[in-house]
């Protein structure tokens, strides 16, 4: 139910928060800012309980872009102030929410493609993850924002990252049942797209990673066999009727391409740098015909099917958290997700107690 005047504030004897800044593409500073407060009546203030720390906020290119932004979107936490207007949401609720929303009116939203809407891409919260208060502006509360209050915080944490695996599979146009796939990369998202796949019926998983610790790992997450990288290229030429590639590095990529059999597709999981060029024999796969599928973030009905894999336990992700940090911290959290190797999923605690 929404917060009534005349109760007691949400913000307590103090006014002010904390904050993860980045400050540089391998640098942050944790300050303290006013706390943010409802702008209307259709908007959530939430009390953050944890934040994950992305793959793809380790990349200093797209970091470079940020600057001066706040680090963190894959977070969830406690509805706190929940104005008149909005529906399904009652203070106490642990919530998720995504970082952008779509319109679902415009030629791209009737389409599905969530991502290329102009709403979604000027949408955002406010100030980002890796802050201890986050405003939830209206479009995303009533687009992608629900209660997830049979879910502990560690795991709805996962709900983005997953939709972004589930929305990469969905795109694969021959599906994924009864499928042979490879995984090409075994950090955390990785790891992500093993599960999901195999939720979502694979017959056959083959992982592919030059980490021998992540490689060890990958049976344990569904797949039935992991390959170095020299490995993948002697056994798997030509073998897989899709393949997800991890890493946006254009040597990755090219061997990638090669495990993919005719008629087969390869996912795109990652972005190469702006201007980075990828060499292709566009010839080769022309009459191989294997599909090239890009796949960029999720949106609402992916966020959904995540929540959905979560709570039936189709998928379970918390044995991917290796590491945790307070706030405080934010520094060395990214610096341990960024050397790789054992940390997996390092998440980023704010709150550890319902407000």
């Amino acid at each position: 139910m929404p917060s009534t005047p005349g109760e007691p504030s949400f913000q307590g004897a103090t006014t002010t928060m904390r904050q993860a800044i980045i400050r540089a593409p391998d640098r942050f500073e944790v300050v303290s800012v006013p706390m943010p407060k409802a702008q209307g009546p259709g908007e959530v203030v939430v009390r953050t309980a944890a934040c994950g720390i992305c793959s793809g906020d380790l990349m200093p290119w797209y970091l470079a872009r940020k600057v001066g932004t706040v680090l963190g979107h894959e977070m969830v936490g406690w509805a706190v102030e929940v104005g008149a207007a909005v529906q399904g949401v009652n203070a106490g609720d642990l919530l998720f929410f995504h970082h952008h929303a779509p319109c679902l009116d415009c030629e791209h939203c009737r389409r599905n493609a969530h991502v290329h809407c102009e709403a979604w891409r000027r949408s955002k919260i406010d100030p980002g993850g890796m802050a201890e208060w986050i405003r939830v502006p209206a479009d995303i509360v009533c687009r992608d924002a629900f209660p997830v209050n049979d879910l502990a915080p560690e795991q709805a944490l996962f709900i983005e990252p997953l939709g972004c695996s589930v929305k990469a599979l969905g795109r694969i146009p021959s599906g994924v049942q009864g499928s042979f796939g490879v995984v090409v990369g075994c950090g955390i998202m990785g790891m992500l797209n093993l599960m999901t796949a195999r939720a979502l019926g694979a017959a056959k998983l083959v992982a592919v990673e030059p980490d021998d610790h992540r490689r060890a790992l990958a049976p344990r997450f569904g797949a039935r066999a992991a390959l170095t990288p020299q490995e993948a290229g002697e056994q798997l030429k030509h073998q897989a009727d899709w393949v997800v590639i991890g890493p946006g590095h254009p040597a990755v990529i090219t061997q990638s391409l090669n495990y993919v059999r005719p008629g087969g597709t390869a996912v795109l999981f990652t972005p190469t740098a702006t201007s980075v060029r990828t060499e292709l024999d566009l010839g080769e796969l022309y009459f191989r015909e294997v599909s090239l599928v890009p796949s960029y973030s999720c949106g609402p009905l992916d966020t959904r099917a995540a929540y959905n894999l979560l709570r039936c336990g189709a998928v379970d992700p918390q044995p991917l958290i290796t590491h945790r940090f307070p706030l405080e911290q934010v520094q060395r959290a990214f610096e341990t997700a960024r050397a790789g190797g054992a940390a997996l999923k390092v998440v980023v605690v704010l709150s550890e107690a319902r407000p």
